[in-house]
């Protein structure tokens, strides 16, 4: 799969999956919409006034007493012009008929009551007769009655006749009174929701405040919801939880004392204060804990937590209905533009940016979602979570083709890179201490000899890539596992290997490197052995005849100081690597195995730890190699059962090398092992190129 198609997939994924987040997780996000709905809190209510019971309704008037002074207080507040007048209670439509009823409350606080009669029976005796109030506690006017709602009945009581508690006039309206008080919840306690069902006292009221504007936000919309899998609702917009009486504010809470006075043109003006509104009355104080409700008003954590009076929530939601300002989530085709955008915004930063601004940037996502809730009027219900589990999806499928990626190009840089330079560069732990400095080192390096002869008899370049990975596999493998040598480069047949040194590991990295030489010439020559048998199937006789003739190699070994650090364009491809006079001097002594009858060439420096090893070496001149200025004195070097190193050997070749170095023909015998060293020489000698006692080289 392509790049492009593969983040295309990404992309697809986290925007479904933003859809399924908002489509059947959505309530992860009540918590940030609660908040924002209390930062957004109502502050009046146009259509709507509280009247409840105060301080100036004696204690000794209890609640069923208290029924004529509601039904009074209604009968002022419709001739003042109220729109309706809701009785926010479950009542009970029998009644004590023989008890005291308040009629009335005087400016001083004494109860007018209705008091049952007592008649005298012959057995003198008192017998109570119902008090005028009692008969029909909530009496009231055809006007009234036509304006009047209550709550649902206790149970079992919706049968009995209604004048039980309103008289006989209230067969002669037919206007309903009974309105719906249930609160209504999608999988919470907490009370969001309005229930829009006909018969509810929301919407009852609402069409006496304004029936135009109640047919028009009954209109299905697409934010609409279905609470506990039966009734239609819709989201509330809370004011504050307000527990005082008062007549100023934009949200009036009227005392009931003052509209049941005893003073008929006095709670006719203060009814007159609510004109035009629909009334609640609730036969309990603001703050009475029988009566409140749990909203976000109660649980936001950026709310008074404080829960609603019931009439309040009542409130509350008929403005939200009329008004049509209730919380609402955006378009669904919006929502989708910003799933796609985050998606988007997603999958470019982890294409073109790190894991760590990929990352850094969902608590910004979420953030600014959150804010949107606050911002914003109305549309509040912004989908958090979804967006937010969009970025996440797109980040955590981005981070994971990245990790894959990355185990990949772990995998290539191990493969491709030497280990000690993968520590040194990308582990943790990897040293600093040597990037970019300067230090001793010693240098191996090995080549093919007649390379171009061999490449030429292989013709085919796949067979000379099938050799020299085997030459490497079977040969320099062991300096890097068994020797830790640092691997410089392949360079078609050479390979360079370097082993840095530092306080303390001299003896030890000297010793690594000349055992690493010796081990390798050693390889080399059972490899070149062996060829004849490894390629007898891919080759021809005479192709393995002539290549088992001349292939041969040759390694010299140099120490000196050398710049370690990074090599390459600063925008381009780089590597890790070293330069310095060591790589020359290495480079110019393996060429001189071709010369002498020897595998592995050292100088001078290397001569002392080579001894501490038991390995043998034969001096072979000083020499000043081309393109250096500074001669080395150049040794042979091999082990003690090489017939080459003997001491007799070596011995008689010291003493013919010491003749010829003093600029004469050497009288002695040179040992015939040494044939092509003396050639050599002898060579170099008739060319003129001894002066002073050194070997000055003109040419590789």
């Amino acid at each position: 799969m392509s790049g492009n198609r593969l983040y295309l997939s990404f992309a697809t994924v986290a925007f479904l999956t933003g859809i399924a987040v908002d489509t059947w997780l959505g309530t992860a996000d009540h918590w940030i919409h609660d908040a924002a709905v209390v930062y957004q809190a109502r502050e009046a209510w146009p259509h709507i006034a509280i009247v409840a019971l105060d301080d100036g309704v004696p204690m000794q008037v209890g609640r069923r007493q208290a029924l004529p002074l509601v039904a009074r207080a209604a009968e002022f507040l419709v001739q003042a012009g109220a729109k309706g007048v809701f009785l926010d209670v479950r009542l009970s439509k029998e009644q004590e008929t023989v008890m005291p009823y308040a009629r009335c409350l005087e400016s001083t606080g004494v109860v007018q009551w209705s008091k049952p009669q007592c008649i005298n029976t012959d057995l003198d005796q008192c017998l109570l007769t119902s008090s005028s109030a009692g008969i029909a506690p909530l009496k009231m006017n055809q006007a009234t009655l036509a304006r009047f709602l209550i709550a649902p009945y206790l149970r079992g009581q919706n049968d009995l006749p209604d004048f039980l508690l309103y008289g006989l006039d209230a067969t002669l309206n037919d206007q309903p009174h009974v309105a719906a008080d249930r609160l209504v919840a999608r999988d919470s306690a907490v009370k969001r929701w309005m229930d829009l069902s006909p018969d509810h006292a929301v919407v009852r009221l609402a069409s006496m405040a304004d029936p135009l504007k109640t047919v028009q936000a009954l209109r299905s919309l697409p934010e609409d919801e279905r609470c506990d899998d039966r009734h239609p609702c819709r989201r509330i917009r809370f004011s504050q939880p307000r527990f005082r009486i008062h007549f100023k504010d934009p949200q009036i809470i009227a005392p009931l004392s003052l509209l049941a006075s005893c003073d008929a043109h006095a709670a006719l003006q203060a009814a007159s204060k609510l004109q035009d509104k629909v009334v609640i009355l609730q036969m309990t104080e603001p703050a009475e804990a029988s009566d409140l409700v749990v909203t976000p008003m109660t649980t936001a954590w950026s709310g008074p937590q404080q829960p609603t009076p019931g009439a309040q929530f009542l409130a509350d939601a008929v403005e939200t209905l009329l008004l049509q300002d209730h919380p609402r989530p955006p378009a669904t085709i919006v929502k989708w533009i910003l799933f796609a955008g985050i998606t988007i915004v997603c999958i470019l930063i982890g294409m073109h940016l790190s894991m760590a601004w990929l990352w850094g940037i969902l608590p910004l996502v979420a953030g600014w979602m959150v804010v949107l809730c606050f911002i914003i009027p109305k549309i509040q219900l912004w989908p958090v979570s979804a967006a937010v589990a969009v970025y996440l999806t797109g980040a955590i499928q981005v981070t994971g083709l990245n990790l894959l990626i990355g185990l990949r190009e772990g995998r290539l840089i191990r493969r491709y890179m030497p280990r000690q330079v993968h520590d040194l560069l990308i582990t943790p732990t990897g040293s600093q201490r040597f990037r970019n400095r300067s230090h001793q080192v010693v240098v191996l390096m090995s080549d093919l000899a007649n390379y171009t002869t061999v490449t030429g008899l292989l013709e085919d370049p796949a067979a000379v890539l099938m050799l020299m990975n085997d030459y490497l596999q079977e040969t320099s493998l062991v300096l890097q596992e068994k020797y830790q040598g640092w691997l410089e480069s392949y360079v078609g047949d050479m390979v360079c290997y370097y082993w840095p040194v530092w306080e303390g590991n001299q003896p030890r990295t000297y010793h690594n490197a000349l055992l690493g030489a010796v081990e390798l010439a050693q390889l080399q020559r059972r490899f070149f052995a062996t060829v004849p048998e490894r390629y007898g199937d891919h080759l021809s006789p005479s192709t393995l005849a002539s290549l088992a003739k001349i292939i041969d190699a040759g390694t010299g070994l140099a120490t000196g100081t050398a710049i370690m650090g990074d090599l390459g364009p600063h925008q381009g491809v780089r590597k890790f690597g070293i330069l310095g006079d060591p790589l020359n001097l290495a480079a110019r002594l393996e060429s001189l195995t071709r010369h002498f009858k020897s595998h592995i060439l050292i100088h001078e420096t290397l001569v002392e730890p080579a001894a501490e090893l038991g390995l043998r070496h034969r001096r072979l001149g000083r020499i000043q190699v081309k393109g250096r200025i500074r001669p080395v004195t150049v040794y042979a070097l091999g082990t003690a059962d090489d017939r080459r190193f003997q001491a007799d050997q070596t011995g008689r070749w010291e003493s013919w090398l010491a003749e010829l170095e003093q600029g004469q023909a050497p009288k002695g015998r040179c040992p015939d092992i040494y044939e092509r060293d003396r050639s050599t020489l002898l060579g170099w000698w008739k060319r003129g190129l001894l002066r002073e006692g050194i070997w000055r080289l003109d040419e590789k």
